[in-house]
């Protein structure tokens, strides 16, 4: 049986869970509440099958979990996503996420993934698997992730949902001269003039949602 680390920022939600968890007889090793307790008990627990909340870090939650990863390569991803840009973001962005949940998903649905996961099975909870299903987007988006690094990836996609230069340095920990750098990169394997066609390109290839398009979403 696996052990689970929670790590989601609302306190009540983190306690539903919890109890959830421990009422179905699972093994609850953390619960927690900021970054830095998620490393530590990445430490202790490095088998372990963390649900995190895809805002947990803000905007540098996948980085966070990209360098945890390194370290420990045992520990499973069960994300509990606030919208579907959060899904596309990690899907693009991560090599493997072992289930993806919504955060509307009902108590049989949390149960439901947190068996498939335990059982060493991906789950994708039904919104989300209808929701790639029905992307009409997908061979463009396929041809574009072909394209791009991963660090390329996340830059566009960190533009495409308007975020500045500077923040996108900040949320990565890089210069803003490497984003620069990045941007100009992007440019030209895409064979585009600048952020507002990388933005229409982002948005038809299903990178990023409508909603999110020029907005700072936190």
């Amino acid at each position: 049986m696996t052990d689970f680390i929670i790590a989601i920022s609302s306190d009540l939600v983190r306690a539903g869970m919890y109890a959830t968890l421990k009422s179905n007889n699972y093994r609850v090793v953390a619960s927690v509440s900021t970054l830095q307790q998620l490393r530590d008990e990445a430490k202790s627990y490095p088998y372990a099958t963390v649900i995190l909340g895809s805002h947990f870090g803000g905007d540098g939650t996948i980085e966070t979990w990209k360098r945890l990863q390194r370290r420990h390569d045992g520990l499973q991803l069960l994300l509990w996503a606030r919208h579907f840009q959060d899904v596309l973001d990690f899907q693009c962005n991560l090599k493997q996420v072992d289930g993806y949940l919504l955060e509307n998903a009902n108590y049989d649905v949390f149960l439901e993934a947190c068996a498939s996961v335990n059982r060493g099975q991906m789950y994708v909870a039904q919104a989300v698997a209808e929701y790639f299903a029905k992307n009409p987007r997908r061979q463009q988006q396929v041809r574009v992730l072909q394209s791009l690094s991963d660090r390329e990836l996340q830059v566009t996609q960190m533009i495409g949902r308007g975020l500045r230069v500077a923040d996108i340095a900040k949320s990565l920990n890089i210069s803003s001269k490497t984003v620069n750098t990045f941007r100009y990169r992007i440019f030209q394997k895409l064979a585009i003039r600048g952020d507002v066609e990388l933005t229409h390109l982002a948005l038809q290839s299903g990178l990023i949602e409508l909603d999110f398009a020029g907005t700072n979403d936190d």
